[in-house]
């Protein structure tokens, strides 16, 4: 009989844009990395996989790493499904938006699902936008 392996990955999300690990052409929120390990040190996180290691992300950036089998139900949902949630996924922001978004912002609404439902947007694309028109710290 032959020993049966254990395949173990994390989805890591990142508070900014962050390179691929498996390709340096492109800039991701999140990725799933396959390892068996994760250790700490100068500032970094580096997952491992059988001994060898396999990416690096500064501490700094990551928001949260889950087990692959822990995100949501285990099933992740198309980008059919996505875009039915949010209809406004992927599509560059307007001005008019910027300035409706920073409006309710300023008018006191902190709840991101609700202003992702409003703008038909990912709560963290909301977070993100109002990052970079320098209003929420994503520390």
């Amino acid at each position: 009989m032959g020993e049966s392996t254990v395949h173990t990955a994390f989805r890591l999300t990142f508070t900014d844009y962050q390179q691929d690990p498996d390709d340096s052409d492109l800039l991701r929120r999140a990725v799933t990395v396959r390892a068996d390990r994760i250790t700490f040190g100068d500032g970094q996180m580096d997952l491992w996989l059988a001994g060898t290691h396999v990416a690096a992300f500064p501490l700094d950036v990551v928001e949260s790493v889950c087990p692959q089998g822990a995100v949501g139900s285990g099933k992740r949902e198309s980008p059919e499904e996505l875009r039915a949630r949010y209809p406004r996924m992927g599509h560059p922001w307007s001005a008019e938006d910027d300035a409706r978004l920073l409006a309710l912002y300023q008018q006191g609404e902190r709840d991101f699902g609700a202003l992702g439902r409003e703008f038909g947007r990912k709560p963290s694309a909301i977070r993100s936008r109002l990052a970079k028109l320098g209003l929420e710290s994503l520390a």
